[in-house]
């Protein structure tokens, strides 16, 4: 994202407090992207039935069937997500860029022709008591979502951010606006068939900003994929990293004491699921920091310190250049601190008229509390994994995605047997965990990057 992040740099050269929000703004929806305004839709949609008064059951299904759409669409595309995004990274270094082109339609084919076995299997095996409509929409959306979320970290990479955020708004408001339409009439399909328009809509435009970027003819030489460029570390980083994420709300979901059954094998946890959806709307401001600090001001003092490797630079040239990139990332992270720690603290202060105003129990407002926390910390574990991808170093962050991974399912399994009093201690205690070892290891290795530079360089 970091060429966003110096395009948006440009609204904030006017120095006034409309461009200050406007950049921010901006940041925000790019770096939050689809899984924020889709938790926003699904929430709206909800709404605005109750407040209607129709087809009630019929958005409760849908909310629940687009949650398990997003869930596992990610989990399923994790695995290649980081891989490819690598390698399109090596070859834009290596002056490939009329392969990019290839190397995205090759990676976007993989993932939903994958995604489209995937769909029928589970249709056929687990969704026959449903109707056929249903099944088709619900594959169709998980194919688009899979695809959605490839082209999702390729278009954040491109510098047209008022593109970006206009088809982001327009997909999903056509979502909003269709799902109203055709759900009075059809209920479940209308708004599962409204969910999957906006997602092509999505797809469509997302795809043609990513191939004006990258032009280039569309051949595939046998070399296109070489495997000293494929590094399948970043591969169990990204399905641990995005498992980890969602594994707390598949045990609640799955649990007896927390979960209902809503539609075919789907279940969710009412008690569980509001407070922990509503919380990740909060990340927004601390995404828009995390843009414009390690996805910007990082990259800078990153690129300085290389060039001054590449180029042969003198001691104190190298030095002065490892200590700004050392600045960058505290800078960077203290920063994403405040702001997200003040948007926490408000939450927490305010949660209780939160929720009554909202219109829901009280009962959730601990376990909003605790949400609230574990998001907010889970932004500065995906702030540490992010500098730990820059510089390199695999393997801290295969462990930092694997330590939460198994402390999620750890503790939530705990908090569950414990019962209500610690419902959302598992997934916070799990980032918490995560955080704690991810920045003592990444004080050591940027006081030692650049012995670890020079070793690999050897």
């Amino acid at each position: 994202m970091a060429g966003i992040g110096f395009e948006l740099r440009k609204i904030l050269r006017k120095r006034t407090y409309f461009s200050l929000l406007q950049a921010y703004g901006y940041a925000g929806v790019v770096s939050a992207g689809p899984w924020l305004l889709s938790i926003l839709g699904i929430l709206l949609l909800g709404f605005i039935a109750v407040s209607q008064k129709y087809q009630t059951g019929s958005v409760a299904e849908f909310q629940v069937s687009v949650t398990y759409l997003i869930a596992f669409s990610l989990m399923a595309t994790g695995p290649v997500q980081l891989i490819f995004t690598r390698y399109i990274a090596d070859s834009l270094f290596f002056g490939e860029k009329r392969l990019v082109i290839s190397i995205i339609l090759l990676m976007l084919g993989s993932v939903t022709a994958a995604g489209a076995v995937v769909a029928l299997a589970v249709s056929y095996f687990l969704f026959q008591g449903t109707s056929p409509q249903y099944q088709w929409l619900m594959g169709t959306g998980f194919v688009e979502l899979c695809g959605v979320w490839v082209l999702t970290i390729m278009g954040t990479s491109l510098k047209d951010y008022r593109g970006i955020v206009f088809w982001y708004f327009f997909a999903y408001a056509t979502i909003l606006c269709a799902g109203i339409y055709f759900g009075k009439t059809y209920g479940l399909t209308g708004y599962l068939l409204a969910f999957d328009i906006g997602q092509m809509i999505l797809l469509a435009s997302l795809g043609g900003m990513v191939i004006r970027q990258f032009p280039g003819l569309v051949d595939f030489p046998k070399n296109i994929l070489q495997r000293q460029r494929i590094f399948w570390s970043l591969s169990l980083s990204g399905l641990f990293f995005n498992t980890a994420v969602w594994s707390d709300k598949i045990m609640f979901w799955f649990f007896p004491a927390t979960s209902e059954q809503v539609i075919g094998p789907l279940r969710a946890s009412p008690i569980y699921d509001v407070p922990i959806f509503l919380s990740y709307l909060l990340i927004t401001p601390g995404m828009a920091v995390f843009l414009f600090r390690l996805e910007t001001d990082f990259v800078e003092a990153y690129d300085a310190f290389n060039r001054a490797i590449v180029n042969g630079g003198i001691f104190s040239e190298v030095a002065a250049a490892k200590q700004g990139m050392i600045d960058a990332t505290r800078t960077g992270l203290w920063d994403i601190g405040k702001i997200q720690g003040a948007t926490a603290i408000l939450a927490i202060v305010f949660a209780s008229p939160i929720f009554h105003l909202l219109g829901y129990s009280q009962e959730y407002v601990r376990i909003f509390r605790f949400d609230v926390v574990g998001v907010s910390l889970q932004l500065l574990l995906m702030s540490v994994l992010n500098v730990y991808f820059y510089l390199d170093l695999r393997a801290k962050a295969l462990l930092l995605c694997s330590i939460f991974l198994a402390g999620n399912i750890l503790l939530t399994y705990l908090s569950l047997c414990v019962g209500p009093f610690l419902y959302g201690t598992g997934f916070m205690g799990s980032v918490f965990l995560a955080d704690i070892v991810g920045l003592y290891l990444l004080s050591s290795d940027l006081e030692n990057i650049d012995f670890l530079t020079f070793a690999r360089l050897r």
